[in-house]
Formats: structure tokens, C-alpha cells, sequence
């Protein structure tokens, strides 16, 4: 069900009020003014849609916006859309071309979508100086170039703020390990036996649990098996090979070693029967009350499932261990990209005065816009320490110790902020750390997590997609339709055993055949062709 929020949370002032703060790019006054040259207030509305998550509500009213409002004119309209079905909503509209003023997407969806018309180009407004915040960002990250297509941008990329190291991770409950002297599993083979061992300790138990159905499972946990998988577009980049080149996961003989993996899984009661349909709540319920014991996913999750599962089994503990073997010393993962999310906010082509929403971005980039927007009002919510850095008040965040699902969540929905709001330059682990540091929940065991995470020589930095052409683009859409509906179907059939997995050579025949080896070769294609030229 869709969630409309009205919230006064931007707003412009009158020209002349906005003249003082050039230096950080207010959104009004000067060249390219948001008013129309009268100095007296400009007003209007701007619909944005984004996903919502369920850890982090949307309020109607918060600190922030309230503070905003003071300095500004524009008021936001909210159209927050559960994250559960955030995509479907998202590509109908994108399809029936009736946006709002701004909304959330990606890169797929900019490739897939933009020559429709549907989206806004920015380049000419960035030529123009309309967006000096942004631009200093576009010059200092170059990588951001990847993003453009046919050297077009059509939305300005979320953008993080001293992100650390993290990403798709396997983490286990190491207290039962210790309690019956299991070994730490080093290959995914032992990782097997392992939860073997405990399903027959605990007969009525799911060892190994996930949400979001099929396509997340492959996509955290095939390219540490030794292939790869990416949601919508099963291509993936492989640093293994020939120097790094683009590969069809599911086209390839080593997919087929994944999906026998997941087939053994599931035969030996390890997997969760309902892994294909299980959703975020019931992954969660599973893991805190002890119902399951391990996990491939944002690893991060597992120090709030610990403290969850302490509130009836003081003792039990959910933590990182290194990536196992795929094969004979052979261990592999990826880290979460620490500056350019893949989130990107883009402006509908019908926007009314699309000026004024690319210089209300642009103010979004600032360094006194994002601190408000990531910390809240200087004083009240946060001030700043002896580097001029923003740092949360002490008496602000204690009122959260106890909150749930965590303080941070708690905190970040009171005010409504960092990386799961509409927030270009975002906070994330930068506001993470200093809230569970305040509340007294950075503990060991969080020093042990992200010493984990970041010394983990299995981990490797992503690697983003290089732009396409228009012609590209468009083909990558015409064989992604017709590859994706019929493949994710098959899938299940071959970790079910509905199918013998020698019946996937044939699949991966029909897979070259309907456009697979077309699509890796456009990929590394247009990779050569960006890096040539960069």
C-alpha cells in the first residue's frame, strides 16, 4: 500500500534572502534563480518518491524539515513506497511515463528508461553553473562518469560521506559453534557440514535462512562461490578473469556448481524450505529467535540480530567470519560501494521549472545542507568537534538507547535523515559508529565486526558499470526481457531438485542462444571502450 507523506521540507526564500549564502549554493538568487527575478517569496510543490524501508519510518513532520522550512520555499511532497515493492511501483511509472517531480532509481533503470524522454537531462545545466555543489563532486569522483549515458546524465547519484568498509558477508552464530565444538567452517563445504551438525542438535531448527526470495540469494552468495549474479541483469564483472571481463553468471558451467550447491543445501534440511518466498520479517523473526543460525547477506545485520537475541539468550552471539573457500585457496567477495551508492534521483522531464529542482538538488550537496540533513540543527542535534566535524549531541542521541528496531534506525527516522531518506550527500556508517558509541552499544564485539570486514583479504573493491550508448542500451533491454522472467524460473527448479542439474548445460545453451554472449560482449565492449577514453 502506498504511503503519501506531505512534508514541508524544502522551501526557497525570496531572492534577496538568498544572496548571503552563495558561497554554498542556496537554491535561489543569482544566475539561474528558482524565483522568476520578483524578490518576493517563491513557492511551490515538489513530489518525490523513494522507498521506504522498514527499519527506518517516514515522519510527516521532523526537525530537519521544520528547520528547512525556515530557510526555504519549496515544500515536499513524500510519496514514501515500501522497499518490498519500491520497483514494481517504480518501473510502471517510469513505463506509463507519469512521474513525480523526483524519483529514486538506477542505473539499470536510467539505461532502460532514458530515451523514452521520461528523465531530465542535467549536462546543460551543469555547463550552465547551475550546480556548482554537485559539479565539485562530479570533478573530484571521475568515476561518476560511468553513470551517463551517451554521455547524458539523468540524475544526480547518492553520494556517501566517510563510508567504511562493509558488504555481503557469511555470518554465523559462534557461540554454538563454541558450545559444541564445531570448527569455524573455512570452505563452503564445511560450511555445509557445519550446519549439518547443528540441524541434527537442533532437529526442528532452519540453519540457514535468507529473505527476499531467489534472486537475493543468488546475488549475496553466488560470486563467493566462484561465479556471479546481479538482480535483473545476470551479468557481473569477474576480476579472475583475463584481467577482469563481464560475464552471464547463469550462462556458465560454474553457475551450474552454485545451483548444486544450493540443491545440497536443500536437501540436507540446511536451507529454508521457504527460501524462494521468504520476506524480510520472517528472515529477521527466524534469526533472533534462535529458529536459525546462519546468514549471507549485509553482514552488518548480525550485531542487531546479537542484541535482539540477548534479550532471552544473554550469551548467544551472531558475528562475521572470513569468506570461505570456493575452491582450493580460492575466497572472494565484494564490498559495498563506499562513495557512489547506485542510488540515483532523478528529475521528471515534466517538471515544472526544472531549474529550480536542479538547484534545490545541487543545495542538497552543499556541506551546511548535508550536515543539516544528515545531523539534524548545529546546537540542538549535534555540533562540531575540534576537526569542524559534525558530532551528534550526547543528550540527543541517549533519549534513543532502548529504541527500536535500533537507535540509529530510531534516530534517523526522528529526524529524517542519512542514507535510507532523500538525502544526496548522505551519512551512514559515519553516523552509525558515533550513535552506538553514545547509547553504549559499541562493544567487542562491533570492534571485532568491522575489524573483520575491512582486513578480510577475500574482499575486493566493486567495480562500476562503464556507460552504454543509447543502441546499447536499448538492446541490453530487448535481451534482459527476454532472459530474465524464463531464468528465474528455472532457478528454483534446479535447487529443488524438480530438475536434475545435468539439465542445465541446456539451459545455459538456450541462455548464449537468446542473447547472453551478446550481452557480455556489449558489456566488455563499452568497458574498454570507458576506460580507453578515460
Amino acid at each position: 500500500m502506498r504511503k503519501k507523506l506531505c512534508l514541508t521540507v524544502m522551501s526557497i526564500t525570496a531572492l534577496a534572502g538568498l544572496a548571503a549564502c552563495s558561497d554554498e549554493g542556496q537554491p535561489g538568487g543569482g544566475k539561474g534563480s528558482l524565483s522568476s527575478g520578483s524578490e518576493s517569496s517563491y513557492e511551490r510543490s515538489v513530489r518525490v518518491m523513494f522507498a521506504e524501508s522498514a527499519n527506518q519510518k517516514v515522519k510527516p513532520v521532523t526537525p530537519i524539515s521544520e528547520e528547512i522550512f525556515k530557510r526555504t520555499k519549496i515544500r515536499l511532497v513524500y510519496e514514501a513506497i515500501p522497499a518490498s515493492n519500491y520497483n514494481e511501483k517504480k518501473k510502471t511509472l517510469l513505463a506509463m511515463r507519469n512521474l513525480p517531480d523526483i524519483i529514486q532509481i538506477d542505473k539499470q533503470d536510467m539505461n532502460d528508461f532514458a530515451s523514452t524522454g521520461v528523465l531530465l537531462p542535467l549536462t546543460s545545466y551543469m555547463n550552465s553553473g547551475l550546480t556548482p555543489n554537485f559539479s565539485a563532486l562530479w570533478n573530484k569522483y571521475p568515476e561518476m562518469k560511468s553513470l551517463t549515458l551517451d554521455g547524458e546524465l539523468y540524475g544526480f547519484p547518492a553520494v556517501a560521506r566517510n563510508e567504511a568498509k562493509n558488504g555481503f558477508g557469511p555470518v554465523i552464530r559462534v557461540d554454538l559453534l563454541q558450545k559444541h565444538g564445531l570448527q569455524v567452517p573455512a570452505t563452503f563445504d564445511e560450511l555445509l557440514t557445519t550446519l549439518s551438525a547443528l540441524k541434527q542438535l537442533y532437529p526442528d531448527s532452519v540453519p540457514w535462512t535468507m529473505r527476499k526470495g531467489t534472486s537475493q540469494l543468488l546475488a549475496t552468495s553466488a560470486y563467493m562461490l566462484g561465479s556471479g549474479y546481479s538482480i535483473g541483469n545476470g551479468l557481473y564483472f569477474d576480476q579472475d578473469l583475463d584481467g577482469g571481463r563481464y560475464v552471464y553468471g547463469p550462462a556458465t558451467a560454474q553457475f551450474k556448481k552454485v545451483l548444486a550447491y544450493f540443491h545440497r543445501a536443500f536437501e540436507l534440511g540446511v536451507l529454508d524450505p521457504d527460501y524462494a518466498v521468504s520476506t524480510q520479517q520472517q528472515w529477521t523473526e527466524k534469526l533472533i529467535s534462535g529458529r536459525s543460525f546462519f546468514f549471507l547477506d549485509n553482514s552488518g545485520f548480525g550485531l542487531n540480530f546479537t542484541r535482539s537475541l540477548h534479550r532471552t539468550s544473554p550469551g548467544a552471539a551472531f558475528q562475521l567470519i572470513k569468506v570461505p573457500e570456493y575452491a582450493p585457496g580460492k575466497a572472494r567477495a565484494l564490498y559495498y560501494p563506499t562513495t557512489i551508492s547506485g542510488k540515483i534521483f532523478a528529475i521528471s522531464s515534466r517538471t515544472k521549472d526544472p531549474a529550480s529542482v536542479v538547484k534545490l538538488l545541487d543545495w542538497m550537496y552543499g556541506e551546511e545542507a548535508s550536515n543539516l540533513m544528515n545531523f539534524g540543527l548545529e546546537g540542538i542535534h549535534y555540533t562540531k568537534n575540534e576537526k569542524g566535524e559534525p558530532a551528534y549531541s550526547a543528550s540527543y542521541v541517549e533519549s534513543f538507547k532502548d529504541a527500536s528496531p535500533t537507535p540509529y534506525y530510531a534516530l534517523y527516522s526522528d529526524l529524517g535523515c542519512c542514507q535510507l531518506g532523500f538525502t544526496p550527500l548522505y551519512s551512514n556508517t559515519m553516523s552509525q559508529f558515533q550513535i552506538e558509541k553514545l547509547t553504549g552499544n559499541w562493544d567487542e564485539l562491533n570492534e571485532t565486526y568491522w575489524q573483520l570486514v575491512s582486513r578480510d583479504p577475500a574482499y575486493r573493491e566493486p567495480i562500476l558499470d562503464p556507460p552504454l550508448t543509447r543502441q546499447e542500451a536499448q538492446r541490453v533491454k530487448e535481451v534482459n526481457r527476454r532472459l530474465n522472467d524464463w531464468l528465474e524460473q528455472e532457478f528454483d527448479k534446479f535447487i529443488m531438485g524438480v530438475k536434475p542439474i545435468e539439465e542445465y548445460d541446456g539451459i545455459i545453451s538456450q541462455a548464449l542462444e537468446l542473447g547472453a554472449a551478446e550481452l557480455e560482449q556489449i558489456y566488455n565492449n563499452a568497458y574498454k571502450r570507458f576506460h580507453k577514453n578515460g
